[in-house]
């Protein structure tokens, strides 16, 4: 009989005075692939880190049974975890940089594993990592295998992430949102080659998420929790189609819907409240008017050595594109099709050129919000102070008391609260800090917003809030918008209309 590769019974995982994990069970079979969903906050990922030997020290555990690989995990000393993590262990984070050291090549990273648990000569460790690449569809292995981090978009980042832990043909590989920031396209190649991996060599696979219907296709199995409590689990098919708990009702609900714009769309806290969907109106396109911004014959290419030679390798190329008044334009593409380099040629952040470039308005009232708020804050400086910033520049006639008058609106017309000035980002959640972003923008009184992925690293029902409130936004100010993003659904549900990108062939 098969030994199951993680066994939790009645888990319990405290920090202080505050849990964060009550009565958590789990079993996980080789073979099998077990999701667990739920949001940030919610405790997915604390009983996976217990399972990596990566959980804080100061955390205090209590359980009936903790098994990893017929072993009690409690007992595991550091030089037990170093011989079982990267070998019988592999976990796959969701930020493929912070896995990744930013100096040192792709191949080089990925040859060091296999120097650390084998003994294959330096050709067959080539080898072996090269046909590993080849197999996530890292494009161009032996050229990537050269490459550092930085040189690679984000979704291949993170196919180099999964392509290391699935070298050593791992027991279990723990992936901990590992395609929220992937185009969809991208994604369930991904998840697909993650299953296969699953079901050709026998491993178990623990997916963590906060996105159902993503799960729903790829995990055998689902377990939902809600603030460090399980509220459902069963096949993950049948949770999706047939949900049980408000909760579960709520994350597939907050999902822009296949069909129709509804605005506003629903959130949590319609579903908990046993209220359900609000009443919604449906988003309309605006009657063709004239052109916000018209631009042709759009060049960017970023300058690329080979040996002593120089050559431009072009992300766009002849690119025409117009914007109206009032309009939400969609970008939508793979990685490398030039979607984010578009918005930041907009805004001057970027070198290129082009035939002709008309825009209606002040472009200094072009604003950009980026995808991660976080590394768009100053972490060092409070939010009064970010917003204070803005508004000296582009309202220099305002005096003090106005301008901290002013950022209490801007907090208060994105849904946060004057007392948080004082506040610095690190006091904050994902979706509160992408608020923030939203309000730094609005300080500009803008007359276009770009939007470079705003809502891609978020949980659902958070999204749903932040495009209700870009939406809210756009409906009141009256402005015209470029949204950038690579989820079909969500440009769909967005957009006016839409602009497919493809990467130049090379």
């Amino acid at each position: 009989m098969a030994v199951p590769v993680v066994e939790l019974s009645s888990l319990n995982i405290t920090f202080g005075t505050k849990q964060v994990l009550r009565d958590f069970s789990l079993t996980l079979m080789p073979g099998q692939t077990l999701a667990v969903v739920g949001e940030s906050g919610s405790g997915k990922s604390i009983a996976a880190l217990m399972s990596m030997g990566l959980l804080d020290p100061a955390a205090i555990i209590q359980a009936e049974q903790a098994d990893l690989l017929g072993k009690d995990l409690r007992n595991l000393s550091t030089k037990d975890w170093m011989a079982i993590r990267g070998k019988d262990l592999a976990m796959v984070f969701q930020d493929p940089m912070t896995a990744l050291h930013p100096s040192i090549t792709i191949g080089r990273q990925l040859e060091e594993v296999l120097q650390q648990h084998t003994a294959l000569s330096k050709s067959q460790r080539k080898e072996k990592v090269l046909k590993a690449l080849a197999e996530v569809e890292v494009p161009e292995p032996e050229v990537s295998y050269q490459k550092y981090p930085h040189q690679l978009s984000g979704g291949q980042r993170q196919r180099i992430v999964i392509a290391m832990a699935m070298l050593l043909d791992p027991k279990l590989i723990i992936a901990d949102e590992p395609t929220t920031a992937l185009d969809k396209e991208v994604e369930g190649v991904v998840l697909s080659l993650l299953n296969r991996l699953v079901k050709d060599r026998g491993c178990a696979l623990w997916l963590i998420s906060h996105d159902l219907e993503v799960v729903a296709e790829h995990a055998d199995e689902v377990i939902v929790l809600f603030r460090g409590d399980t509220v459902e689990r069963g096949p993950a098919r049948q949770v999706f189609e047939r949900p049980e708990h408000p909760y579960t009702k709520g994350l597939l609900a907050c999902r822009p819907p296949k069909e129709g714009r509804p605005y506003p769309l629903p959130v949590l806290n319609d579903f908990l409240s046993g209220n359900g969907a609000p009443k919604s109106e449906l988003l309309e396109a605006p009657t063709k008017t004239e052109n916000k911004l018209a631009i042709e014959g759009l060049c960017i290419g970023f300058s690329q050595k080979k040996g002593l030679r120089s050559t431009t390798k072009w992300v766009v190329k002849d690119l025409d594109l117009e914007l109206h008044k009032g309009e939400t334009l969609g970008l939508i593409g793979p990685s490398g099709s030039g979607k984010s380099t578009i918005g930041r040629a907009i805004v001057g952040l970027n070198k290129h050129s082009f035939t002709s470039w008309t825009y209606q308005g002040d472009a200094s009232k072009i604003q950009f919000i980026f995808q991660d708020p976080y590394s768009a804050l100053n972490s060092a400086r409070s939010v009064g102070w970010a917003l204070d910033q803005v508004l000296r520049k582009h309202q220099p006639s305002l005096s003090v008391e106005a301008r901290a008058a002013k950022a209490v609106e801007l907090l208060e017309e994105v849904g946060l609260k004057g007392e948080d000035l004082k506040k610095k980002p690190h006091a904050f959640s994902g979706g509160q800090r992408q608020r923030i972003g939203i309000a730094r923008a609005l300080a500009a009184d803008p007359e276009l917003l770009i939007c470079d992925e705003s809502v891609s690293a978020l949980d659902v029902s958070v999204q749903a809030q932040v495009l209700n409130l870009l939406n809210g936004i756009k409906k009141n100010r009256g402005l015209s918008m470029i949204f950038i993003s690579h989820d079909p659904d969500v440009v769909r549900y967005m957009c006016d209309r839409i602009m497919h990108l493809q990467p130049l062939e090379a």
